[in-house]
């Protein structure tokens, strides 16, 4: 008898552990080959958590999690009851199955279906796993337009680590970039195998930008050369999967500490 409970007691373990899901390990952003986006970063109501489909279509949602399903909801009121009664739209997705690399999961729900296009499983797998090594890099355009306070920026980077940044910033003063100008520099070793490393993770080979317009954003356009390929994207609408390369490029290339003006360089050199 205490062996048939002992058994019993195993088979329930194992059986929760394969039901339930485990909201630490499934933290991240997970992809598709057709970049469909599951990005999940806090449960409850937090509405940083984040669905893409094939069609370039995104949204934010709050995540709760039942049993083997992923609820991503939009709560909300409507002026029809007063703002008084809350609603709730729910995009469910079943757990199949799932790992350190990889995430298995079924549209249940009649809106995640169809999000979805009604597809029956969607396999994915995390991101920072997907290290494409074949990505020789010969060099980067990038543009910006200004919106809000932010400035018009180009930066060019090449394969002999050579950065080039032009800026024309009306808000110097209040947006912590350089003041307009040209600026080079070289980048060292370290910040250079970085940004190849962000590259190689970024799905560029597929990586696709959105065609609706979004208001009031600025819009990027990226050039990049590489392995005898041209990547050439150009949108108001970027897609989430394309997030650490852009944080990248703004944050790690645009306010690169070795910038310096190159006219102060050319009076150097006279």
């Amino acid at each position: 008898m205490k062996l048939h409970i002992t058994s019993l007691i195993l088979i329930a373990v194992a059986l929760g552990h394969h039901a339930f899901a485990q909201p630490a390990k499934l933290k991240g952003t997970w992809v598709t080959s057709q970049q469909e986006l599951i990005e999940i970063r806090n449960l409850g109501r937090d509405s940083t958590n984040v669905l893409a489909n094939n069609l370039l279509q995104e949204s934010y949602f709050h995540l709760f999690i039942y049993g083997d399903t992923l609820s991503f909801q939009h709560i909300y009121t409507s002026s029809a009851t007063d703002f008084k009664v809350e609603y709730t739209d729910r995009y469910d997705l079943k757990i199949i199955s799932s790992n350190n690399s990889s995430l298995v999961v079924r549209p249940v729900s009649k809106l995640s279906k169809k999000y979805f296009q009604n597809r029956p499983l969607l396999k994915l797998s995390r991101k920072q796993d997907l290290i494409d090594t074949t990505i020789v890099f010969e060099k980067m355009i990038y543009h910006a337009t200004p919106a809000w306070e932010s400035p018009t920026v180009t930066i060019k980077l090449d394969n002999q680590k050579n950065l080039s940044l032009n800026i024309t910033n009306n808000y110097y003063k209040y947006n912590g970039d350089l003041a307009t100008g040209h600026y080079v520099a070289v980048l060292d070793d370290s910040t250079y195998q970085e940004f190849i490393k962000t590259l190689q993770n970024s799905s560029i080979r597929s990586l696709q930008f959105g065609t609706v317009e979004v208001k009031d954003s600025p819009e990027i356009t990226l050039d990049i050369y590489f392995s005898g390929q041209r990547k050439y994207l150009k949108s108001t609408n970027v897609p989430t999967l394309a997030n650490g390369l852009l944080y990248f490029i703004m944050r790690r290339l645009q306010k690169y500490p070795g910038l310096k003006s190159s006219e102060i360089l050319d009076l150097l050199k006279r």
